[in-house]
Parts: structure tokens; C-alpha cells; sequence
């Protein structure tokens, strides 16, 4: 007796199992087509503005979800490029701060031209290193709307013709 209410536990708890494991088989994640809206770069003064749906992203390091949610290869590189750079940037800005918390704890041990020297030219490496990055961010997000337009498009266009009377096109834009 003790024996098939033991069985009969084990079929309800593999039946319960079966049941509630079916959903998460079905909402499993594969390779789907998710759409991706471009994202508008926008000039404002000296810093620029990114606009991904209908969204004002002031960094562009918070680009980095729509950037690699395209899954191209091409993207993920130009992006991570980009952000190991401006890592080398915080790295090189805080090796010119470091050196200027030192030359003001204790004055004498530092010159003059050294001091100079080392903060003009952790300067100039930065402005390199930081328009360098840019060129980069800017390939990502070129690559990046190129793939969110070459999405297959379907239209509807009505021409209106005086002479020859109004045309109705259905368009299928589609790359391949």
C-alpha cells in the first residue's frame, strides 16, 4: 500500500514537472528577428545628444544595449573598441590627476617643467585617444542604422497622374 502511494506521488510530481516545464520550453530564447530603430545623433554645442526611441541619451556609453542588440559582429567591435579607449582616457586623466594631488602634498619634490610637460602631454594623448574613439562610436552607429533601415519594408504608393489617371503601387523593399 505504502509502495503505490509512493509511485502515485512520483507520477503527479513528473506529471506537475512535464506541465510546468512545457511554457518555459516554449518561451525559450532563440534566434528571432527583433526589430531595431536607428538611433539620431544630435550636435549641441560642443557635446552630441543620441536619440533612440524618442529617447535624449546625453553618454554614449549608455549606447551600448541598442548597440549590441543588433548581434552584428562588425558593431560589437567598433563598440567595444570605442569603450577600451575611453578606459585609456580615465586611466591617462587620472595618472595627470594622481600627479597633481602629489605635486600639492608636497611641493619642492616636483618642477616646474616636468609638471607641465607630463599634464600638456597626458592633454594632447587624451584629445587623440578621445577623437580616436569617436571615429569608432561613429562607425558602430553608421554600421548600426544601416542594419536598423535594410529591414525588408512594405508600402503602399499612390501616385496621382493627370494624363494617364492615378496609379496604386504596393513596394516591397527588401536587401539582400
Amino acid at each position: 500500500m505504502q509502495a503505490t502511494k509512493t509511485c502515485g506521488f512520483v507520477k503527479i510530481s513528473l506529471l506537475f514537472f512535464l506541465l510546468c516545464s512545457i511554457p518555459l520550453v516554449m518561451m525559450a530564447q532563440g534566434e528571432g528577428t527583433e526589430k531595431i530603430y536607428p538611433i539620431e545623433q544630435i550636435q549641441q554645442g560642443f557635446s552630441k545628444k543620441y536619440v533612440y526611441k524618442r529617447q535624449v541619451i546625453d553618454s554614449p556609453l549608455a549606447l551600448q544595449i541598442p548597440l549590441l542588440e543588433s548581434k552584428d559582429p562588425e558593431v560589437s567591435l567598433e563598440f567595444y573598441r570605442f569603450k577600451s579607449q575611453r578606459k585609456l582616457m580615465n586611466w591617462i586623466s587620472s595618472a595627470g590627476l594622481g600627479l597633481s594631488l602629489y605635486s600639492l602634498i608636497k611641493p619642492g619634490k616636483v618642477t616646474d617643467g616636468f609638471y607641465l610637460s607630463t599634464i600638456g602631454t597626458a592633454a594632447l594623448v587624451n584629445i587623440y585617444v578621445g577623437s580616436i574613439s569617436m571615429r569608432h562610436l561613429n562607425r558602430a552607429l553608421v554600421r548600426y542604422n544601416k542594419l536598423a533601415h535594410s529591414s525588408p519594408q512594405l508600402s503602399i504608393e499612390f501616385t496621382p497622374n493627370e494624363r494617364s489617371g492615378s496609379s496604386l503601387a504596393l513596394q516591397w523593399k527588401y536587401n539582400f
